[in-house]
C-alpha cells in the first residue's frame, strides 16, 4: 500500500510540473516573490529595513526589494507605499534628491486616498517637504509641511513641523518670517522634553546669530546645547547635527566683530565636549577653526600647535579630508612665517592627505553607484512583477484543473501519514513518560537509603537524641519528597523547601566539615517558575559527602539561584578535596560503583529535553589547584512545559 501511495503521488507530481514548466518563465518573478511571501513576513522585512538602512543602506535596499516584490505580488497597496517611503528616506540620506522625490511622490500617491490617516503618510509628506527644501523649492516645501500641520498630531509632533517651516523661512534668508515660525511654538517646560525645547532654542540661536544679535545667540546656543544633551550622554544625531551648524553661525559672526577671545572659548568647550564622547572628528574641526582665531589674535605659534594636534587627530582616525585642512592651514602659516622647510613639509603632507581623500571619495563613489544600481534593480523587478501578474492568471487557468485532483490525493496521503506519525509519537513519548517516572522513582530509595545511613550512624555512635532529632527533620523531608515525587514539574519555593531541609539535615551531621548558604536571586518568582524535583539533591549530596567531609579544615558550601539571560543558573561550589583527590581516597568496591544519583539525573534530563523541548544543562567544573567544585545547572525560566 505504501510503495502503491509512494509511486501514484510521484506520478502526479510530475504531471503537475510539466504544466508548470511550461509557462514558468513568463511569470517567474511574480510567482517568486508569492512564494517568498510563505517564507518571510513582509512587516519583518520592512522593520529590518528601517533598523538598517543608516548604517548599511545596501542591505536595507535588498530588505526593501524583497517586499515591494512581495507587496507588488500580493496587491498590498499599503507596503508598496511604506517600500516606496524607505527607498525615499534612503534617497535622501545620501542625498540623492531627485531621486528622493520621485520615490516619495509614489508613496504619496499610494497613500494619499486611503491612508492619510496612518503615520506613513505624515512620514511622507514631511519626507517631500525636506526634498523640495534641499531643492530650494520653498513653495512646494512649506505646501507639504503645512499639509502635515494639517494633520492628527501630537503636540510635539506639530512642534516639529513648525520648526521645518521656520527652518524653510530660514533657508529663504527670511529671518522675521523664521523667527515668527518658530515663536509660535508653545512649549510648556514641564510637558515638553528636554529635547524639543533644546531644539527650538536653537533654531532661535541660530536665526539671532544672522541678525547678528550674537549675544542673545550664544545664550540660546548654550541653553541649548544643555537642554539636548541632558537627554542622555550625547545628543541624537539629528540634533547634535542642528548644534554644530549653530555653533558655527555664532562663530562665523564673533570672528567677523573681532570678538577672537569669545569664539576661542566657544570652540574650547567644544572640544572639551567632544572629547569626552571621543568624537574625534569634530575635535580635528574644532582645532582647525580655532587655529583661525588664534591667527587673528596674533598667537601664531598656538594655532600651529593647534593644527599639528588636528592634524595627528584626523590622521589617528584615518580622515584625510580634515587632515587635508589641517596641513594646508599649517603650510600657510609657516610659508607666512617664513618657515619654508616646515611649510614644504606641510604641503607635501597635505598633497598625500589629498590624494586620500581622493581615493576614498572614489571608494563612496562607487558605494553610491552601487546603491543607485539597486535601484535600477528595484524598479526593473517591480515591472517584471506587475506583468508577471497577468501572466499567472492564465497560468493559475491551465494547472487549476490538475492541482485540485492532485490536492485531494495529496490530502489523503498527508491525513494517513499524519494519523500514523501521531500513533508513533504518542508511542514513544508514552515510553519516554514510563521511563521518566521510573527513573523519578529509582531516586527515591537511592535518598532513602543514604539518609537512613546517617542515622544509623547516630545509633551506632549511642547518640539517641541526635538521632531522634534527625529523624523527625528527616520525616518532615520525606513527606516533601513523597508529596513531589509523582510530579514531572514542582515549583522553585517547594525546592528550596526539600533543599533547605536536606543541607540543614547534611549540616546536622557534618557540622564541623562545613558551613553552608543558600540565596536565590529576589527577582526569580519562586511561585511560578518550575523545575524537576531532586535534581539539585545528588549535586549537594556528593559536595558533601565526597568532596567537604574529608577536608581537614572546615570548609564552605554555596547554594545559588540566580536569573541570567532569560534562564535560571543554580550553582552548586564547595572547597571540598576537589573530584581528583576524592577519587584517589575511593575504596575498591566505590571505584565500581557509579553514582546513582548523577546517572540517574543525566537520563532524566535526556528524556525532559526530549518530550518538552526544552534545554536544561549541567556543567561540572573543578576549581583552580582542586581547591573544590563548582556545578551549574542551567534551567529555561518558564512555567512547567506542556505535553
Amino acid at each position: 500500500m505504501k510503495k502503491l501511495l509512494t509511486f501514484f503521488l510521484a506520478t502526479a507530481l510530475v504531471c503537475l510540473c510539466n504544466v508548470c514548466l511550461a509557462q514558468k518563465k513568463k511569470a517567474d518573478s511574480y510567482s517568486d516573490f508569492k512564494s517568498r511571501s510563505s517564507q518571510g513576513s513582509i512587516t519583518q522585512l520592512l522593520r529590518d529595513a528601517e533598523l538598517t538602512k543608516s548604517a548599511n543602506p545596501a542591505q536595507a535596499l535588498n530588505y526593501v526589494q524583497e517586499a515591494l516584490g512581495m507587496s507588488l505580488a500580493q496587491a498590498d497597496a499599503l507596503n508598496e507605499a511604506r517600500c516606496y517611503l524607505l527607498i525615499g528616506e534612503i534617497n535622501e540620506q545620501i542625498n540623492e534628491w531627485t531621486l528622493a522625490l520621485e520615490n516619495y511622490t509614489k508613496a504619496y500617491q499610494r497613500l494619499a486616498v486611503r491612508y492619510a490617516s496612518t503615520p506613513d503618510y505624515a512620514r511622507t509628506l514631511r519626507g517631500l517637504g525636506n526634498t523640495y527644501l534641499k531643492m530650494a523649492n520653498y513653495d512646494k516645501a512649506l505646501d507639504y509641511y503645512r499639509q502635515t500641520l494639517a494633520l492628527r498630531l501630537t503636540d510635539t509632533e506639530k512642534a516639529e513641523r513648525q520648526l521645518d517651516i521656520s527652518e524653510v523661512y530660514y533657508q529663504m534668508g527670511d529671518y522675521t518670517g523664521a523667527l515668527t515660525a518658530v515663536e509660535e511654538i508653545k512649549v510648556n517646560p514641564k510637558i515638553a522634553g528636554d529635547v524639543l525645547l533644546g531644539k527650538v532654542q536653537n533654531q532661535k540661536a541660530k536665526i539671532y546669530a544672522r541678525t547678528n544679535e550674537v549675544d542673545k545667540a550664544n545664550t540660546l546656543y548654550q541653553s541649548s546645547q544643555q537642554n539636548i544633551r541632558s537627554a542622555g550622554n550625547a545628543a541624537p544625531a539629528k540634533e547634535e547635527e542642528a548644534l554644530k551648524s549653530t555653533k558655527e553661525e555664532i562663530s562665523e559672526v564673533l570672528r567677523d566683530q573681532k570678538r577672537y577671545d569669545e569664539d576661542i572659548t566657544l570652540r574650547n568647550q567644544s572640544i572639551d565636549y567632544n572629547r569626552e564622547l571621543n568624537n574625534l572628528t569634530e575635535v580635528s574641526k574644532d582645532k582647525i577653526e580655532l587655529s583661525k582665531s588664534l591667527v587673528a589674535k596674533g598667537e601664531t605659534n598656538k594655532a600651529i600647535q593647534q593644527l599639528k594636534e588636528a592634524a595627528v587627530l584626523a590622521d589617528s582616525i584615518s580622515n584625510p579630508n580634515d587632515q587635508a585642512a589641517a596641513y594646508l592651514n599649517l603650510a600657510t602659516l609657516y610659508e607666512k612665517n617664513g618657515r619654508a622647510a616646515d611649510a614644504l613639509g606641510a604641503y607635501r603632507k597635505y598633497s598625500e592627505s589629498v590624494i586620500r581623500n581622493e581615493q576614498q571619495t572614489q571608494i563612496n563613489q562607487q558605494q553610491r553607484a552601487e546603491l543607485l544600481l539597486k535601484q535600477k534593480e528595484i524598479e526593473t523587478l517591480s515591472n517584471e512583477v506587475v506583468t508577471g501578474q497577468r501572466e499567472e492568471q492564465t497560468l493559475l487557468q491551465q494547472q487549476q484543473l490538475v492541482i485540485y485532483g492532485l490536492l485531494i490525493i495529496i490530502a489523503v496521503i498527508l491525513i494517513t501519514s499524519y494519523f500514523i506519525y501521531k500513533n508513533a509519537q504518542a508511542s514513544k513519548r508514552a515510553n519516554q513518560l514510563l521511563a521518566l517516572k521510573s527513573l523519578r522513582a529509582q531516586m527515591n530509595p537511592h535518598f532513602i537509603f543514604n539518609a537512613l545511613n546517617s542515622v544509623n550512624q547516630f545509633i551506632s555512635q549511642n547518640d539517641e537524641r541526635s538521632a531522634n532529632k534527625y529523624l523527625s527533620e528527616f520525616s518532615k523531608l520525606m513527606r516533601l519528597v513523597l508529596e513531589n515525587s509523582q510530579e514531572d514539574f514542582i515549583s522553585l519555593q517547594k525546592e528550596e523547601e526539600i533543599i533547605s531541609l536536606y543541607v540543614k539535615l547534611e549540616h546536622y551531621r557534618f557540622r564541623d566539615k562545613f558551613d553552608y548558604t543558600l540565596t536565590i536571586d529576589e527577582s526569580l518568582n519562586k511561585e511560578t517558575i518550575q523545575l524537576p524535583p531532586m535534581l539539585i539533591q545528588p549535586y549537594i549530596e556528593n559536595a558533601v559527602w565526597h568532596g567537604l567531609r574529608y577536608k581537614e579544615e572546615k570548609g564552605k558550601l554555596n547554594l545559588e539561584f540566580i536569573r541570567q539571560d532569560g534562564h535560571m543558573k543554580v550553582v552548586v561550589a564547595d572547597d571540598g578535596i576537589g573530584r581528583k583527590k576524592s577519587a584517589q581516597l575511593k575504596t575498591d568496591n566505590q571505584k565500581k560503583h557509579h553514582s546513582t544519583g548523577l546517572k540517574n539525573i543525566q537520563e532524566r534530563l535526556q528524556i525532559l529535553n526530549t518530550i518538552y523541548k526544552t534545554t536544561f544543562t549541567v556543567s561540572i567544573e573543578d576549581l583552580p589547584a582542586d581547591a573544590g567544585t563548582r556545578v551549574t545547572i542551567t534551567l529555561p525560566i518558564s512555567k512547567a512545559p506542556a505535553l
